[in-house]
């Protein structure tokens, strides 16, 4: 029965998902054509701010933010958290204290609607192209310099193992070192409970996120590399049970 239940419940969860995220994404289209690019900041800022946390409340997900004041909305970070489950992207665009630009994996673009919302508002890596990731870098770039803040898994995918983290890719910290800008660590906990990896399953449940001390890159080169993974694995790990 606990079975069937989380079945109807993702379906519940997917229904009210497409139901507002599909004209949404026509209505940021269209603001984006007559307004220009310049007003996808403020679509962002609306799904981060207005849609996500309306999607948890509507999925009875309850979300606790533990020290978000250790963040200055109006610094430029780039942001970095734990892969668990399907519903991350909305836990964490709802935690920000500022509008973010997430990267995403070229496979979004098979969710319906989803997928073209990310291609406007968000950067899109195909990992398999050499061309891609190039360019998904200059992107990233381009938009820190700009004073946009960036969202980045680390893990690179969902964290479908029994590990508590997967191996960290290196992007999110080339991209903060090469910017200059300081590293904000979020580490969610519940997620997997409330949405786990087998099968399509979704409960009703609480979802915390936990921020730590945002971490300086600033004189750091390329060499630290390592070591500031090191520290933001670190930062999670004090975090997960």
């Amino acid at each position: 029965m606990k079975r069937i239940f989380s079945f109807i419940w993702a379906l519940w969860g997917a229904f009210w998902f497409l139901l507002i995220v599909a004209p949404l994404t026509i209505v940021y289209a269209l603001i984006i054509i007559i307004g220009g690019k310049k007003y996808s900041m403020n679509c962002v800022w609306f799904n981060c701010h207005v849609v996500s946390p309306l999607l948890l409340k509507l999925m009875l997900i309850k979300l606790k933010v533990f020290g978000k004041e250790k963040l200055d909305a109006k610094t430029t970070y780039v942001y970095v958290a734990n892969h668990n489950s399907q519903i991350d992207i909305m836990a964490c665009a709802s935690a920000v204290p500022n509008p973010i630009r997430f990267l995403a994996k070229a496979e979004t673009k098979y969710i319906p609607f989803f997928g073209f919302m990310v291609k406007m508002l968000g950067i899109v890596v195909d990992r398999q192209s050499k061309e891609s990731r190039e360019k998904s870098y200059q992107q990233m770039a381009d938009a820190l310099l700009k004073g946009e803040s960036l969202f980045l898994y680390p893990e690179g995918t969902r964290n479908r193992t029994k590990e508590k983290l997967k191996e960290f890719k290196d992007g999110a910290f080339r991209v903060a070192i090469m910017a200059q800008v300081p590293i904000a660590v979020q580490t969610l906990t519940g997620a997997r409970e409330v949405n786990p990896p087998e099968g399509l399953q979704l409960y009703p449940g609480t979802v915390e996120v936990h921020w730590s001390e945002p971490i300086e890159t600033r004189g750091m080169t390329m060499a630290d590399v390592p070591l500031l993974k090191e520290k933001v694995r670190n930062e999670m790990l004090k975090h997960l049970p």
